[in-house]
């Protein structure tokens, strides 16, 4: 019996019908594709276009052609992303270490993030495949493109000004308030801004940067803006090691003038930072404590969900040791 390449559950097919359906509106979807790369994979002319996007990994536009993943230079309705290159630490895993991660977030977390899975290419790699959530794929509006904004943008950050660690400027607690200003449901979204950068610190991403965080017009009335599904979720350190910092933003504005005691007595984020973090954006604190408590609580389950990814067993290995680190660093 193997085991569904979205949902890691149980099944005899390479995806359950339930989560073929969802992410390519087909059943019984082949994860393994017959192609070899995205750039030698579609058309005869070459027209392969690459999405000019942030992150470590490459990003290739696709849609669902014949019950098969095929190029779209226009009217993609899905992102393939193939492993990093090979300087990177255990680069072969970053498909598989994305999708469970993505996985821990919806399913653990309960955190909306985009809907992916696992695929491969002929010669056996891995491929992360998610699917836009920018596009209407149902209803009077299929195939509408939603109007869609990253923090930097917001926030006016640009190279030309900021350098080009430009998204790496600011802080969270900025982004907490850009939400409060944008978002007519903003109570809720700072919550699960929240418990997104909770996660992220929990699981390593180290790379959950300004442009990591958007927010996206409704179809229903285009003028209402709120979050977009987390999206770029993964372990950063399985494949950067020694990163410079836990985080990719300072959680406060003013962090070169404040430090919690906590952090000026051990160097690095614990509850109490996150507390003080929740205080200033105006998450009420008994809720916080009970989302550390639940992220704290929840390292057994994600562990037995690691123990079924389709990483290697090095990597899963890793990825435990990396969570438990940070849970106890949640825990003191």
């Amino acid at each position: 019996m193997g085991r569904c390449h979205c949902c890691l559950k149980e099944t005899e097919r390479d995806f359950c019908n339930a989560c073929s359906k969802a992410l390519f509106g087909v059943s019984n979807f082949d994860a393994h594709l017959d192609y070899n790369a995205p750039q030698l994979a579609f058309a005869p002319d070459g027209s392969v276009k690459r999405i000019s996007i942030s992150g470590v990994q490459t990003k290739f536009s696709a849609r669902v052609d014949n019950k098969k993943l095929t190029s779209a230079d226009r009217g993609g309705t899905h992102i393939l992303k193939p492993i990093l290159p090979s300087h990177y630490e255990n680069y072969q895993d970053a498909p598989a270490n994305e999708h469970v991660t993505m996985l821990m977030a919806r399913t653990i977390f309960k955190i909306p993030t985009a809907l992916s899975a696992l695929l491969y290419f002929e010669n056996g790699d891995a491929v992360f495949v998610t699917k836009r959530f920018d596009v209407v794929d149902s209803g009077e509006y299929a195939g509408f493109r939603l109007s869609q904004s990253d923090f930097a943008q917001i926030a006016g950050l640009v190279p030309e000004r900021d350098g080009d660690d430009y998204k790496y400027k600011g802080s969270y607690e900025r982004i907490a308030e850009l939400i409060r200003e944008n978002v007519s449901a903003a109570d809720v979204a700072v919550e699960v801004f929240f418990r997104t950068v909770l996660f992220n610190y929990l699981v390593c991403n180290g790379d959950a940067h300004a442009k990591n965080f958007s927010l996206q017009n409704s179809v229903e009335n285009l003028d209402v803006y709120d979050l977009t599904p987390a999206y770029d979720l993964l372990n950063t350190s399985l494949h950067i090691p020694n990163e410079q910092s836990r985080t990719a933003l300072d959680l406060f504005k003013d962090e070169d003038d404040f430090k919690t005691p906590f952090y000026e007595a051990n160097g690095f984020y614990g509850t109490p930072d996150f507390m003080e973090f929740a205080r200033r954006i105006g998450v009420v604190e008994s809720r916080a404590r009970r989302f550390i408590k639940q992220a704290i609580d929840a390292v057994p389950v994600m562990e037995e969900m690691l123990n079924k990814s389709f990483m290697s067993e090095k990597s899963k290995a890793l990825y435990k040791e990396n969570i438990r680190d940070r849970a106890k660093a949640l825990g003191y």
